[in-house]
């Protein structure tokens, strides 16, 4: 399933190929939808229970992030398994607020959702193959901030590659591993540290100090960057010039 250029939304099956002899499924959506055109269109995605909790917050911000996850997850949902009825869906959190499935789908599908003030992405795959997502604004002004969570290393990483590179590139790359390790930003950022970080065309190729069995492929959309952490013996097959030629640029 792909979009027109004008589109705001990106959806695609994933073909997740791992030590090139077991195949997995997921889903993938990230969108630019406006906070009036959720709203126009909630009752088409939202379960219930959703709907319940979307009428307790009180700020547009907070509304529009929660509909853009939701959203993204659900178009992600649908194409993992087919569905057409959304709304039968409940995303409720777990304790370390990760987002939980509450379906009748025999396998269990994990979601991993991300958002920025004006864009949601969402990640849908089995149980058995974890995975995760995280995007980020390019922000200049949040500079110093991340400069104190990275290390030596990492700063010398970044800089060997690109010294334009935005830094929110690494943090991406951190927040991502430390969803799928399901502890969140909780823990000292120097046990998250990338020891590699290559550039293979419009794409980044990271690895990890303390967690080699992952790697993390990131990629920059006009102000956002985006980063998907998954198993290192997995061969992910995305179309990611398609997700820029598509709509990002089209707002």
């Amino acid at each position: 399933m792909t979009n027109k250029p004008t589109d705001n939304i990106f959806v695609t099956e994933l073909a997740l190929h791992h030590n090139d002899r077991t195949f997995f499924k997921g889903g993938l959506c990230i969108s630019r939808l406006s906070l009036k055109n959720l709203e126009a269109a909630q009752i088409n995605f939202l379960h219930p229970n959703e709907q319940a909790f979307l009428n307790t917050l009180q700020h547009s911000r907070r509304q529009h992030s929660y509909l853009l996850g939701r959203y993204c997850a659900k178009k992600a949902l649908a194409i993992y398994d087919n569905r057409k009825h959304s709304t039968e869906i409940y995303i409720t959190n777990g304790v370390f607020q990760q987002p939980i499935v509450n379906s009748s789908m025999h396998d269990n599908p994990q979601v991993s959702i991300s958002h920025t003030t004006t864009m949601g992405a969402a990640l849908v795959f089995p149980e058995a193959h974890p995975m995760a997502i995280d995007i980020e604004t390019i922000d200049q002004e949040k500079r110093s901030t991340i400069l104190t969570q990275l290390t030596k290393h990492e700063l010398e990483l970044i800089y060997s590659v690109s010294n334009t590179l935005p830094l929110q590139l690494l943090w991406t790359i951190k927040e991502a591993v430390s969803k799928v390790l399901k502890c969140g930003l909780t823990i000292p950022f120097e046990l998250l540290e990338v020891e590699l970080l290559v550039q293979q065309g419009n794409l980044f190729l990271s690895y990890f100090k303390n967690f080699p069995q992952y790697k993390v492929t990131s990629f920059l959309l006009s102000d956002t960057i985006c980063s998907i952490v998954y198993p290192r013996k997995t061969l992910l097959n995305i179309d990611f010039t398609g997700i820029k030629e598509r709509w990002l640029y089209h707002n």
